[in-house]
C-alpha cells in the first residue's frame, strides 16, 4: 500500500505542476486506519524581480530637429537638454520597462563632460558603482551616426515610423593584456533582445555587431550597448522603438527565469 501511495504522489508531482507553480502534497491518516487522504495544493511561485541599469556614456547625442523638437545645440546633433538628448530616450525605456514590472535605475549623469574623448573612463566609474548594487542587465543607450551602408533609418511599427536599433558588443581584442568582457554572455542577451524585436516588427533591429573594443562591458555581464536610430532620425522615431525594446527585454528575462533551477 505504501508503495502505491508513493507512486501516486510521484505522478502528481510530475504531471500536475504548470510553469511557475509549486505543488504541495499532504498525506493524513484516514479515519478507521483504512488508508490515507491526500490534499494537493498548487501555489504560484513568485516571479523574480528583475532589475535594469540604464546609463548613457554619450549623453548629449541627439536627433535631427523637427517642428515639434527644437533644442539648443552644444555642437551639431548634440545637446545638453535632457528633453532631447539620450536621457529622454532612456527615460522612455525606463517608463516602458516599469510598466511591465521591471525595476529600473536610470543614471542621468552627463558623462561627456568635460571631454567627449574620455567619456568612457567616467561612465566606467558609474557602472562599477552600479555593479555593487547588482542588476540583471546593464544597458548603455546611444544613438548611432548615419551611414549610407546601414540602409533605411526607420521601419513602420503598427503604422508609426520607429528608429531602427543596433546592438553593439565588444570582445576586448584591442585591449591587449587587459580584462576582457564576458562577450558571449553579453552577445547572448543582445541577440535574444534583437531577435524578439524583429519577431514583433521585422527589421526593427539591425542585429548585433561584434567589435574589438570593450565599451566598459568588461565591468558587468550581461552588459550591452544599444544604438537607437541615428542623427537623421527624429526624437519621436527613437521613442517609438522603446516599447518594443522593453517587451523584448522582458522576454529575455522570462527566458532567464525558465532556465533557473
Amino acid at each position: 500500500m505504501k508503495g502505491l501511495i508513493c507512486l501516486f504522489v510521484w505522478m502528481v508531482l510530475w504531471i500536475l505542476p504548470a510553469a511557475g507553480e509549486e505543488i504541495s502534497v499532504t498525506l493524513t491518516p484516514a479515519e478507521g486506519n483504512t488508508g490515507f487522504s491526500m490534499e494537493v495544493i498548487s501555489v504560484q511561485k513568485p516571479k523574480k524581480e528583475f532589475r535594469v541599469y540604464i546609463y548613457h556614456t554619450h549623453t548629449y547625442e541627439a536627433y535631427a530637429m523637427d517642428d515639434g523638437n527644437r533644442y539648443e545645440e552644444t555642437e551639431t546633433w548634440r545637446t545638453a537638454d535632457e528633453n532631447y538628448n539620450m536621457i529622454r530616450v532612456g527615460a522612455e525605456l525606463k517608463k516602458q520597462l516599469e510598466a511591465l514590472g521591471v525595476t529600473v535605475t536610470h543614471d542621468v549623469t552627463a558623462y561627456e563632460m568635460p571631454r567627449l574623448s574620455t567619456a568612457y573612463a567616467r561612465s566606467l566609474e558609474g557602472l562599477k558603482k552600479a555593479v555593487q548594487d547588482g542588476y540583471d542587465l546593464y544597458i548603455d543607450v546611444h544613438r548611432d551616426a548615419y551611414s549610407q551602408g546601414n540602409g533605411s533609418n526607420t521601419v513602420l511599427a503598427k503604422g508609426m515610423p520607429a528608429a531602427r536599433v543596433l546592438f553593439l558588443i565588444g570582445k576586448g581584442d584591442s585591449f591587449e593584456g587587459a580584462e576582457k568582457p564576458d562577450y558571449q554572455k553579453n552577445r547572448q542577451a543582445a541577440q535574444w533582445i534583437s531577435d524578439e524585436m524583429n519577431g514583433e516588427i521585422s527589421g526593427l533591429s539591425r542585429g548585433v555587431a561584434m567589435k574589438s573594443g570593450r565599451y566598459n562591458q568588461h565591468a558587468a555581464a550581461p552588459c550591452i550597448l544599444m544604438e537607437v536610430g541615428n542623427n537623421r532620425n527624429i526624437l519621436s522615431e527613437a521613442l517609438a522603438a522603446m516599447p518594443y525594446a522593453a517587451r523584448a527585454i522582458c522576454s529575455y528575462f522570462d527566458n532567464m527565469q525558465l532556465q533557473e533551477p
